[in-house]
């Protein structure tokens, strides 16, 4: 596989095991239901023995030191869904000068990643990737041989379009179904209005939603150098400008734009993160964990 390769399947399972959080417990819409495959359960207390009960929820170690009949309960948990959204737009597939990877594969990488540790702990996780040709749909599984199929598709996608148009976005949020999360990969290139109506839309039916902003340095920095020409990958629109002249106002504008979009998400209980694809995938994924 491109992304999901055998070393972080490794990786990742190691990483579940070391933390304490219970990645489908804190969510709302986690209920009491009847076991099934996808479910887990936890010992919730023991009661005195009644006739018609099980005798496999006999404690019989607690029966031979009291010689009485005790029944273990336990709280039953149905698995949740994850809804991992890609932005497959034109703009994800940037690559700034020294960066290891475009924006596209740094946020598909990390799908995966994610993908992989939700379906590890129990849950299901599924993709969608939106891009100008389309909505590329893989359902939600809680079994990891499904992530070989995702890892495929997305190798397979090429970014086209415009970011995140409002009617496909819509058709991935309303198939999210009930007792579901949403995690969205984008590096989140448009307007405030389209901001806002993002927040509305994958906020709504108190479904749980976080968002991974994948940037690259130089869309930061500005690294060149001398007069340049520089085109709107998704437009092409053109300006011209000299970096340098223009570095300091335009970081202080970018950085600005960054908590102006931090807050419109928060509003609406929607959590965010920024990362730059010049960070180490695990260390990214690590706190990215940290908000969930």
């Amino acid at each position: 596989m491109k992304y999901l390769t055998p070393a972080a399947v490794a990786r990742i399972k190691a990483l579940k095991n070391r933390t304490s959080f219970s990645l489908g417990g804190t969510l709302e819409g986690r209920h009491e239901t009847a076991l099934k495959k996808g479910s887990s359960q936890e010992f919730s207390q023991y009661r005195q023995y009644a006739k018609g009960d099980e005798t496999r929820f006999v404690d019989w170690k607690v029966y031979a030191r009291k010689e009485r009949l005790f029944i273990k309960e336990f709280t039953r948990q149905s698995a949740v869904k994850f809804n991992i959204v890609l932005d497959a737009s034109r703009s994800m597939a940037f690559k700034g000068p020294g960066s290891p990877e475009t924006k596209w594969d740094y946020a598909a990488r990390l799908a995966l990643y994610l993908a992989c540790l939700f379906i590890a702990a129990g849950d299901y996780a599924g993709i969608t990737a939106v891009s100008g040709d389309g909505l590329a749909r893989f359902k939600p599984s809680n079994d990891l041989a499904a992530l070989k199929e995702m890892d495929a598709g997305l190798a397979a996608l090429r970014p086209s379009g415009l970011s995140l148009p409002a009617e496909k976005l819509k058709g991935a949020a309303a198939a999210m179904g009930g007792n579901s999360a949403a995690v969205l990969f984008s590096d989140l290139l448009v307007e405030t209005e389209r901001l806002k109506y993002l927040a509305g839309l994958f906020s709504s039916g108190r479904r749980r939603t976080y968002i991974f902003q994948p940037l690259d340095r130089a869309e930061l920095d500005l690294p060149w150098d001398g007069c340049s020409a520089f085109s709107d990958m998704e437009t092409g629109e053109e300006v011209v400008l000299a970096p340098a002249a223009a570095r300091a106002a335009y970081r202080l504008e970018f950085s600005g734009w960054l908590k102006r979009a931090a807050v419109a998400f928060s509003a609406s209980g929607i959590r965010s993160f920024t990362a730059f694809t010049d960070a180490p995938p695990f260390v990214s994924l690590e706190k990215f964990i940290k908000l969930l």
